[in-house]
């Protein structure tokens, strides 16, 4: 087999990444409205833009042996040409790792957001009625008002 095809091989588990990156992009996006975090939404961008420049550099790789066939470069600098690409492509994989776990322990907390309603199932909920306002289950009273205020107790 020839050194392309051994590449595209190896390329077949980054391509299924970027697949199921581009998913959870899709699904982020759709869900952004229903509270998925914007740190989510940016972890699949990193990931994407990552696992596709290692897609770019796994086909620049595969022509390597020309490169040291040549003669022009030493054996110190296709090392420092590997590292100064793989270290950013390592950082950025670790990056939008640390975003996806931000992301998900950020929505694990319940939103503190002014004028937004309790959740139905938290506690007192429903909130009792008001002072000046009607009970709004007959036959209860609200505590600390005498009945005969009440219209419901007339």
């Amino acid at each position: 087999m020839s050194d392309l095809t051994y590449t595209i091989i190896e390329a077949i588990p980054r391509v299924l990444l970027l697949v199921v990156g581009v998913l959870g992009l899709i699904f982020s996006i759709k869900r952004r409205a229903k509270g998925v975090s914007g740190l989510m939404v940016g972890a699949f961008v990193v990931m994407l833009v990552a696992t596709a420049a290692s897609i770019v550099w796994q086909f620049v790789v595969s022509n390597v042996s020309s490169w040291v066939a040549s003669g022009q470069l030493s054996g110190d600098e296709l090392r420092l040409i590997f590292m100064g690409v793989g270290v950013p492509l390592d950082a950025a994989a670790l990056l939008s790792w640390l975003l996806v776990a931000i992301a998900v322990l950020k929505s694990g907390r319940p939103s503190r957001q002014p004028g937004v309603a309790p959740h139905p199932g938290a506690v007192n909920y429903p909130m009792a009625a008001q002072p000046g306002f009607p009970n709004p289950r007959p036959g209860h009273i609200q505590p600390g008002h005498p009945p005969d205020q009440h219209p419901e107790a007339r």
